[in-house]
């Protein structure tokens, strides 16, 4: 029997990232906060904890690839299960974002946006047609027998990264409105790990180093860097509260999702 390293490890790798955004959704829905801040916290704890099931989705994939192709229809099962995770996710992080830079949840209006994208995704994956299944690097993908390309790709990208971006910057000037410490600490690290990470993934970072299993390994590990960022925005150590004058998360039903 065969055994596709690059496959092992990619999996392997994509399960303790799994389990980063698992840990910090569950820490973030656990939390105690503001009647009114309720719905938008627990957006921002659904938004990592649909993360960690998008990266199990392809652990699980990388992993059946270890020993064989998964079948054509395991994958493309899973695809149309991530495109639905990943619209809850952006619907959640701007819903966050949203509240947190206006005092509004905006939930109707980012409901119907992303609902109508994953259907639009949705259409737009069946129409291509996806015929062979594919292991790159160790992650498994489809090939489409009419591939989308061109500006319909690149409005895509745009919606799908363009909120998120323009929505962590916005949030990033909070930080200029406020003299307390924890405030400036906490805006600054999430606001930044989201801009650097979308930024990044703009990109296509591994693309841009050449490619390889390396290459796309790094890329992966920017969504666990700026989940322990975002960790360490919430709940910094000792030293940093001591060093830098700030606090973390406490256990009070008035505590906010700065």
């Amino acid at each position: 029997m065969t055994i596709d390293n690059a496959a092992l490890l990619t999996g392997l790798t994509s399960l303790v990232g799994a389990a980063v955004y698992l840990f910090l959704g569950g820490r973030l829905a656990l939390r105690r906060v503001s009647v009114a801040a309720r719905l938008p916290a627990a957006q921002f704890a659904v938004f990592w904890l649909g993360l960690a099931a998008v990266t199990l989705s392809g652990a699980i994939l990388s992993l059946v690839a270890v020993f064989e192709l998964p079948s054509d229809a395991l994958v493309v099962t899973a695809l149309h299960f991530e495109i639905l995770l990943l619209c809850v996710m952006l619907w959640g992080l701007l819903g966050y974002l949203t509240y947190l830079y206006t005092g509004r949840n905006l939930l109707l209006f980012w409901s119907l946006f992303y609902g109508g994208l994953y259907l639009f995704l949705s259409y737009l994956i069946t129409a291509s047609r996806p015929t062979i299944v594919l292991v790159t690097e160790g992650s498994v993908g489809v090939q489409y027998a009419t591939p989308f390309g061109g500006s319909l790709l690149f409005a895509l990208l745009a919606i799908l990264i363009a909120p998120e971006f323009i929505g962590a910057i916005l949030y990033f000037t909070l930080a200029f409105r406020s003299r307390d410490p924890t405030v400036r600490f906490r805006v600054t690290l999430v606001s930044w790990s989201i801009i650097l990470w979308f930024g990044l993934a703009t990109l296509n970072l591994p693309a841009r180093l050449g490619g390889g299993l390396a290459a796309e390994l790094l890329g992966r590990s920017l969504g666990v860097a700026a989940a322990l960022a975002i960790l360490l925005a919430y709940y910094p150590p000792r030293a940093v509260r001591e060093r830098l004058g700030v606090t973390g998360i406490e256990p009070t039903p008035t505590a906010a999702p700065g």
